[in-house]
Order: structure tokens, then sequence, then C-alpha cells
């Protein structure tokens, strides 16, 4: 009768959580980057105005992901640079506290770190870590070597300071998660711990949201690429996925992916332990029955047992394939269905773009890497695969988008586009060309979100997408919308969208917005 209980109280919270007031950590209120509640507009721009509530300039450019709490929204940036010559690289970062309804800002507070890293980094930077609240606190997190608590008057009610691994590159997608009284962020063994590893591995650390001392560490590590995702299993118990493998030799193994319990008393042990090939740079995906894995070097998508870590069956993304690309002589959409992409001439191998991917019911969705000097495509399309079927689809998608009042809209098709890493205050503050790029190929796009079952992705030039996540066919009647954050070649974007109460919270390079009805 206890366990019947606990059950009956676990549902009431799922079912509070499933209609989204409030976007308290980066995966949102369900922990899996989705969210129903009151319909938000599926069209704005920021070019025209169209749906924009308010917006508000940032000083600096930022990447982490937005926190909304009723009348509160929480971001960081990196630390403003003082000039247009000072160096494009720093550790500091600043956390922001909005007026959700205004935009105007309430206060800022000041994160140290001790690792450098670029500005505007095409693979993430300091900030990446997103905000986390409860409606009384906010944790704001620097990856650069500090996470710390204030209440909602901006007053610091801890800081703690750590040690990020060096010497190999500073690209990390963690996201931190709340479950109940703990915060889950990733760090290394500290100093002098016995287990520690002389090239230090990363894990999970629970700290204690009240005071920010360490509770428990995983058994299990984890890559600084990977993201990894809560659920619960097929019992209701509360865990973590997490994966292993990366470019530049990263430490932590065996490659592969891990479910970490969060259960009382069984904190970061291993529920399961799934030994694969490739590489982790993906969000973490799995429900009651399944886990997914991309191996990135590899054209396959596998799936995974939930209950016990077997592998269930590998999928082929290039075989049999339905792919509609965009004929710009015909204004028209053409079917090239059930194709093999490696046998056409050109031959394609697909990569699903790094963080691009997200579960909607069957369907795995992702976007594809494009490069034509690596065959790597379909071009500019987004490919989802049928977790029950094998189905494999892609469209192709307007690579960016010409708005002006009083004028029709323009799409661009088949075509590199740049990006401006100008900030608000007109300084160009990316040391690296390849952040200068349209976010279609070797870079970390924000993650995609979920709202009523309607995915939103977001390129490197502002470009947002909603997909119907549960159109039967993957057609041009599934691409519902193009948004944009900004005039063509003048916007920058690593950032994903937040939803709660009917209303998105987007940012760019230059500015947070408010997207919805007035």
């Amino acid at each position: 009768m206890k366990h019947f209980r606990i059950l009956l109280i676990l549902c009431a919270c799922a079912t509070t959580f499933a209609h989204a007031d409030n976007w308290n950590q980066p995966t949102g209120p369900n922990g899996d980057w989705s969210a129903r509640g009151k319909n938000p507009p599926l069209q704005w721009s920021v070019s025209t105005g169209k749906n924009i509530v308010w917006r508000t300039a940032l000083p600096e450019e930022g990447q982490s992901g937005i926190a909304v709490w009723g009348d509160r929204l929480f971001l960081t940036t990196m630390k403003p640079l003082p000039n247009a010559s000072a160096p494009k690289q720093g550790h500091e970062v600043v956390g922001y506290c909005l007026n959700s309804k205004t935009g105007a800002i309430l206060w800022t507070v000041d994160l140290p770190g001790t690792e450098d890293v670029d500005y505007a980094y095409g693979f993430s930077d300091s900030t990446t870590p997103s905000p986390v609240t409860d409606g009384k606190h906010v944790w704001f997190f620097n990856s650069s070597g500090s996470v710390g608590c204030w209440d909602y008057r901006g007053k610091q009610v801890w800081l703690r300071r750590w040690k990020p691994t060096a010497d190999r590159p500073f690209n990390k997608q963690f996201e931190p998660i709340l479950f109940e009284d703990t915060l889950i962020t990733m760090e290394p063994r500290e100093q002098g711990d016995p287990l520690r590893e002389k090239d230090a591995w990363n894990y999970l650390k629970g700290l204690d949201k009240r005071t920010g001392k360490v509770v428990w560490i995983s058994e299990d590590s984890l890559t600084h690429y990977n993201t990894p995702l809560f659920g619960r299993t097929a019992e209701g118990v509360p865990a973590i996925l997490q994966g292993r493998g990366g470019h530049h030799d990263v430490p932590e193994s065996p490659i592969g992916l891990t479910l970490t319990s969060l259960a009382e008393g069984q904190e970061g042990r291993s529920l399961w332990r799934f030994i694969g090939q490739g590489k982790a740079l993906y969000n973490m995906h799995w429900d009651k029955k399944y886990a997914y894995w991309f191996p990135e070097d590899t054209p396959i998508h596998q799936v995974v047992d939930a209950r016990t870590g077997k592998l269930v069956k590998t999928q082929s993304l290039v075989d049999k394939a339905d792919y509609r690309r965009y004929d710009t002589k015909t204004g028209k959409y053409v079917l090239e269905s059930g194709i093999n992409l490696t046998k056409q001439s050109p031959s394609t191998r697909v990569f699903p773009g790094w963080f691009t991917n997200v579960v909607v019911g069957d369907y795995h969705y992702f976007l594809c890497f494009t490069d034509p000097a690596q065959h790597l495509g379909p071009p500019y399309c987004v490919g989802r695969v049928n977790i029950k079927t094998d189905k494999v689809e892609y469209l192709e998608l307007p690579v960016q988008v010409y708005r002006e009042a009083g004028k029709e809209e323009r799409f661009v098709w088949h075509e590199a586009q740049p990006s401006s890493t100008v900030n608000s205050r007109g300084i160009d503050v990316a040391g690296d060309p390849r952040s200068r790029r349209d976010g279609w190929f070797w870079c970390f796009l924000g993650s995609p979100t979920v709202v009523n079952d309607k995915i939103y992705f977001t390129t490197m030039l502002g470009v947002t997408y909603v997909i119907d996540g549960k159109a039967k066919t993957l057609d041009e009647h599934a691409l519902l919308a193009v948004n944009d954050l900004g005039l063509p070649g003048k916007t920058w974007s690593l950032n994903s969208i937040s939803y709660a109460n009917g209303r998105l919270y987007h940012r760019s390079m230059k500015e947070v917005v408010c997207i919805g009805t007035r």
C-alpha cells in the first residue's frame, strides 16, 4: 500500500508538470526538453517585430538556456569585453535576473572561473550550463570553475569553486539537473581524492542545493561533450542516462552509455552499462522501454533496452530512405523514395548534427551536418528515424529567410550563409572564424525543444524552424514555420528556446526576446 501511495504521488507530480507554467531548468519541467500548455505562436520575426512581446539588449554574448519561473527569467553571458582590441578570451561569467513580463534587467551577479575560453566559440563557452531555479532560488553556472546559489533578490547564498579539466578543447555541453533537493552537475574528482585519475575524468556530482556541498559522486564517468537526460525506469526509479566518448582523446571510458540511479540510498550507482563504439556528442534520450545512441562514426541509430542496457537493434540512416529536396526552378519539393543515400551520385554520408537530436513519440529527429566537400548531408535537412518501423525520412529546409515590412519574404536554399559575431555594443567578439558560419556544419547548436509536439530547431544564423513532431509524413506540411532572431547576416545564436505559460523565450548574440501574443 505504501508503494501504491508513492506511485500516486509521482503520477500527480507528473500531471502537474505536464502543463508548463515554468521552465525551471535547461531540459524543462519534464526533464526531457519538452512541455505542454497553452499554444505559443508558431510564427514570429525579430526582423519585423511579428509576435515579439519585448526585446532586451545584452552587453555580451552568452550560450546558456533561459530559466523561467513566474515573473522571473534567468540567463548568463560572458563578462563584457572592455573594447574591440581586448583579447577575445576569458573565464568570468555574469548571471542575469530579468522581469519575464517586461524584459527589464533586475539584477546581475558575477561568477569567477579559472580556465579561459574563446568568446562566441562555435563549440560552447563558459556560459553553456544553463541556470536552474525552484521559484525561490536560482543557481548559476560557470563551466570555467564555479556554481552558486542566489535568492530572488540577488543575495548570494553560497558559491562553490572547482577546477575544471584543461589541456584539451573546452567544449562542455553538460546541462545541470535539479532533482528534489539535489543539484546535479559535472566535475572531475577533487585533488587529493585517491580515485582521481592522473588525466582527470569527469563525473556526475550531486550537490545539496541549500549548501553546495557534494553529497554523492557517480560510479561511472561521462565526457564533457555529452548532455545527460533525466527520466524514470519502468519501475519508477529516477535515473540519468549519460554517455562517454568524444574527439581529442577525452579519457573517460569505456565508450558507451550508463544509466545512473538517483533513488534514495542508491544515488550515483550504475544500473547498467552499454559498451558501444563511436562518440557521445549528442543529447541522451531514453524512456521506460528504450535508450537511444548515435555512434557518429557510422550512419546508424541504435536502440538499447532501458531495463538491461542490452542492444535491441541497429537502424540504418542511409538505406531505404525517403528524401525530399527542394527544386528552386519549380518551387516544389521532389521526392526520392526508398533510396540508399550512399549509392546516389554524389554519394551522401549522414552525420547527425551534434546536440540537434530529440525524441517525439516514435521518432528520433536530428539535423544533418552539411559539407559538400565531405559529401555530408542530405544538405540542409531535418531527418528522423522511426524507432518502431525503421523508416528514415529527410526534408530539406531553407538556409536563410529575408523579411522586410511590406515585402514578400524570400528564402535562400542550398547555399551556405554567413552569420555575424558582432555583439550589441558593436564589437566582433569571436576569435575563431568557424564561429561565423551558418551552423550546419561542425558546431554545437542549441538543443531543440518541444512544445505540444512541435519541435523548435535554431541554427547559428538565428533561424528557427518549427516542425510538427507527430507528422505522419516528413514533407513540406510538417514544416510549420521558419522564424528569425534578427536581420540576415547580422544575427548569431547557439541557444535553445524555453517555454512558459504560452510564451517562448529565446536569445541571440545581441539580445533576449519574448515571443507571444500581446
